[in-house]
């Protein structure tokens, strides 16, 4: 973009306010072509336009360490404008600096991001032989350290790329936007057993109420589930039968009218541990509950559950969300 101005002033009529506008017309057209080569002179790293992907990575809190993971991300080819005679490597790597020029120029309010934020996948090392137009791996990024990055916040993460012997790059720059969100690593009832006389309800509270209306079970079996998938390790989940007061007062909060306490004589725990496999989200095994000495039961409407507890002989060891979702309430009728 140019700019051509046409003027005819002679000097001795050239005033104060004249010589002012002169001056800011001047620097107007200055910083104009100025931004307009620094535009020209970015776009030009590429053969068409500004080019973003987006991406989404999380920073996943447990037990007071922080995991960086990024889950969701697009595999962009590193390609040459043509073959290349002998072996080469392509160098990528984040150039945080190019946010603000980024920002400037585009009229974005991308936040800073510091050197040590995120890398580039592979390294940042892709590797040609003779003949070869695209390397075999693609470029994206990855969160590396999301402590200083704050969370449900879009990133702009430019990356920049060199050739060790000089080759033709199609594409020499490219800009990541990537959704950073960062939370507690949580577990919570997911079910239970299901069958005839079985029903599950999920109750205002965001407990689960488990009915058995049917036949009493031996045992009523529940699986855990994360609220959020957790890649770097199997995590394990520990729960426990409610106490007496406990059950009492989930009795009159959710209103389980003519309701009574089943006895700790008439329930066992067999099993209160179980396993969530890496990047799942539910657990393999389930938690079971067993119920003994029925007989000595009278007739009637009775309740028991179960509650998350923190598992703390591992450091994988996943604590409860902080609501009755970590709570399961099993409630059945004792037929004489």
């Amino acid at each position: 973009m140019s700019y051509k101005t046409y003027y005819n002033i002679p000097g001795s009529m050239l005033s104060f306010k004249g010589a002012l506008l002169f001056i800011l017309l001047f620097l107007g057209i200055a910083a104009c072509k100025k931004n307009t080569s620094d535009a020209d002179g970015l776009q030009s790293r590429f053969d068409r336009g500004m080019v973003s992907y987006v991406q989404g990575s999380n920073v996943v809190r447990l037990n007071g360490n922080e995991y960086n993971f990024t889950p969701y991300y697009v595999g962009v080819p590193v390609r040459l404008k043509e073959a290349v005679n002998s072996v080469d490597t392509i160098t990528a790597v984040v150039d945080p600096l190019m946010v603000a020029q980024y920002n400037q120029l585009y009229q974005e309010k991308n936040p800073a991001i510091s050197g040590g934020a995120f890398e580039v996948s592979h390294k940042g090392k892709f590797s040609f032989a003779p003949g070869d137009v695209e390397a075999k791996d693609s470029l994206y990024v990855l969160l590396k350290d999301g402590s200083q990055l704050k969370d449900s916040t879009i990133y702009l993460v430019p990356v920049t790329l060199s050739s060790k012997q000089g080759a033709n790059l199609k594409y020499s720059l490219f800009f990541f936007k990537v959704l950073v969100t960062k939370g507690d690593l949580q577990a919570k009832i997911y079910g239970a057993t299901v069958g005839t006389g079985v029903s599950l309800t999920r109750l205002s509270s965001g407990a689960l109420q488990v009915n058995n209306t049917g036949v009493l079970r031996d045992s009523m079996k529940l699986r855990i589930t994360l609220n959020k998938v957790f890649p770097a390790n199997d995590v394990s989940v520990q729960a426990t039968i409610l106490t007496q007061s406990e059950i009492t007062a989930a009795i009159a909060k959710e209103k389980f009218v003519t309701t009574t306490n089943v006895p700790d004589a008439n329930t066992v725990l067999k099993k209160g541990i179980v396993t969530i496999p890496a990047r799942a989200l539910l657990s393999k095994d389930s938690i079971s509950v067993g119920f003994i000495n029925r007989a000595t039961l009278k007739s009637g409407w009775y309740l028991t559950g179960i509650k998350i507890i923190t598992y703390t002989n591992s450091i994988y060891g996943v604590p409860p969300v902080a609501n009755d979702s970590c709570r399961a309430y099993i409630r059945f009728f004792k037929n004489n």
